[in-house]
């Protein structure tokens, strides 16, 4: 914050849009995307700030440098905060015809690196524990990334899938909804539900409401790709 008041970027105060003003809205955005994995919070790595085309051409004679102070700012603030960031962050100033000046819109993703599934998948395990006498196969969910498949393991007789923080398996990828699906084990096999998704749940090609899973059944959920896999 420092940096951002005394540095070369003070002669910006003169600006309908403070420095102090897009930190704030940045460190927001950070705190508001947290994805809870197996043993630490992640936060975004790639912001971009859009502002109005006059407000943003105030930015332009010190805008790499303003970019550099964000940057390191928001490293700092989630080592403080004990988050963990996927690259070291970015951040991007935009012009934007459609923002109102004075004003600022922030969005945040997880990679600024290209990739087919739209942003990077995060899971965390189900927290639930199995009861004693329930009699089950060890059971895994094979998440397909662009770095090979990456294996869920199912704890639990009953675990949610979507994009919310409060489902056992967390998916941050836009094509799952934040409630997607349900996996249910009953009558000695797992059972998948779709949850009222947006893009639906599909197993082996074919959209399903429920339906019983067999070793090697593809899940998709919107378009993303899971394994099921038994023994």
């Amino acid at each position: 914050m420092e940096q951002m008041v005394e540095g070369s970027v003070a002669r910006l105060f003169r600006s309908p849009v403070q420095p102090v003003e897009l930190a704030r809205r940045l460190e927001r955005a950070m705190e508001g995307q947290q994805t809870i994995s197996v043993n630490r919070v992640i936060v975004p790595s790639f912001y971009r700030a859009f502002l109005h085309p006059q407000d943003f051409a105030a930015f332009q004679p010190v805008r790499a440098q303003f970019e550099q102070e964000m940057a390191t700012y928001l490293s700092d603030l989630a080592k403080e905060r004990g988050f963990s960031m996927l690259e070291h962050p970015k951040v991007e100033l935009a012009e934007d015809g459609a923002v109102t000046r004075r004003s600022i819109q922030v969005t945040a993703e997880m990679t600024s690196a290209p990739s087919t599934s739209a942003t990077v998948q995060m899971v965390a395990p189900a927290t639930t524990p199995a009861p004693r006498n329930a009699r089950r196969s060890h059971a895994t969910l094979l998440l397909q990334t662009p770095s090979g498949p990456q294996p869920i393991e199912l704890h639990s007789t009953m675990v949610t899938i979507g994009r919310g923080l409060g489902n056992d398996i967390i998916l941050e990828d836009n094509r799952v909804s934040r409630h997607h699906a349900q996996l249910r084990y009953r009558q000695r096999r797992f059972w998948i539900s779709d949850l009222g998704s947006t893009n639906g749940t599909s197993v082996n090609g074919a959209p399903v409401g429920e339906t019983a899973l067999s070793d090697g059944d593809t899940i998709s959920l919107g378009g993303l790709e899971l394994v099921f896999r038994t023994g």
